[in-house]
């Protein structure tokens, strides 16, 4: 049985017509699949019986990140481990112009289905299947998570500290990979504008986090050796901003800014600082790297007596850069984001963070949004008729 509702607005959105199949669970398919919605296309989320698994990474009946990345889709429950389900979703991709694939290795082999060449019999479909690791090699068909994509990716050695390297926070790998599969897509469907022709596409998300990390890579590769700050990075203590009485502030004066430099040091009692030969390579002191740590403590008093807003005011007078490090409401609250447009509302799920995309040529999204498929979905199959 279909879950609720299409889009609330009818309103001619960049994918308006487009339908897509989304066979995914987890984060990087179903990101793929939201963006989608969010520029207009129809998305149709195939489910297990038990329902996405995302939808009990929280308790309690909210499941917000289930909410968050479903947000706009239909759905349909499938056990493609039994012949009538596989076929219902044969039945859906038929009617698709996208299809976007992540199934856990498990769920693939019991589907049985050969993306590549479901895509040949239908010349005019797109699909993009995502792996976690790869298509082919050694490690193809493993099941990979943000902990192993990061790992093994080397992106854990740019948090914590070199002998002590840490997981980032977010799920930059699979988010990541989600936000790559739509750049696929769209690709495959301008193609397919001119030519007629879809594509098979694969993504790994070991794959796109190893491109999140290519300035870093082209820096260590001769013979463009540049041994920057982006690679000394992983040996200095992570950069906590400078404490004011409510908060921290960033703080940097550009490169040839030394008059301002000097400026900023007198208003806040430093105008010694400038003549101590010490600090020459004053920028070095303010920014980041070793001299940062050694040099910069003369600096934090002046911070520790000033206000975040009034420390920045000071620094951004001088056409330096200070803000404030926010948290979730303050950043909410900031007038800036209006400007950006980036929230959408989600029907009973409040304020989201939307698509940032925006085009000169019409709106891009949904003002409203509507929910996510209704949780009463999850454990219905489409063989049950109901």
């Amino acid at each position: 049985m279909l879950g609720n509702g299409v889009f609330m607005e009818e309103s001619p959105l960049i994918l308006d017509g487009i339908r897509v199949v989304e066979f995914a669970e987890g984060i990087p398919g179903p990101v793929c699949g939201m963006q989608l919605a969010d520029l207009g296309a129809d998305v149709v989320k195939v489910e297990p019986p038990q329902g996405d698994r995302a939808r009990a990474w929280f308790e309690g009946d909210a499941a917000p990140v289930f909410a968050h990345l479903n947000r706009g889709k239909r759905s349909v429950c499938l056990d493609v481990a039994t012949p009538a389900g596989r076929d219902g979703l044969l039945d859906l991709v038929g009617g698709a112009d996208v299809v976007v694939v992540h199934a856990d290795p498990e769920t693939a082999k019991s589907a049985g289905i050969d993306w590549r060449a479901e895509q040949a019999r239908r010349p005019g479909l797109v699909v993009c299947e995502l792996t976690d690791l790869g298509p082919t090699g050694e490690l193809a068909g493993m099941a990979g998570s943000e902990l192993v994509h990061q790992a093994l990716s080397g992106f854990m050695r740019y948090a914590g500290s070199r002998d002590a390297p840490c997981r980032v926070g977010y799920e930059i790998a699979s988010v990541g990979a989600g936000m790559h599969a739509v750049q696929a897509v769209l690709a495959a469907l301008f193609r397919r504008g001119e030519s007629g022709e879809g594509d098979h596409a694969t993504i790994s998300v070991l794959g796109q986090v190893l491109s999140l990390k290519s300035i870093l890579l082209a820096a260590q590769t001769n013979p463009d050796f540049w041994a920057g700050f982006h690679l000394n990075g992983p040996h200095w203590e992570p950069d906590i901003g400078w404490e004011t009485k409510d908060g921290q502030v960033t703080f940097d004066f550009r490169h040839g800014m030394r008059d301002a430099w000097v400026e900023f040091c007198r208003i806040v009692g430093l105008e010694d600082l400038p003549d101590d030969p010490d600090y020459d390579d004053w920028r070095s002191t303010i920014y980041i790297g070793d001299r940062k740590a050694t040099h910069g403590d003369v600096y934090r008093p002046s911070f520790a007596r000033m206000t975040s807003a009034e420390a920045s005011r000071i620094i951004n007078d001088l056409d330096g850069i200070s803000v404030k490090f926010h948290d979730y409401a303050e950043l909410l609250a900031h007038p800036q984001l209006e400007h950006l447009d980036a929230l959408v509302e989600v029907e009973g799920h409040g304020l989201q963070v939307g698509t940032p995309f925006r085009f000169d040529g019409g709106r891009t999204t949904q003002s409203v949004l509507t929910a996510p498929p209704d949780p009463d979905a999850a454990g219905r199959s489409r063989e049950d008729g109901q």
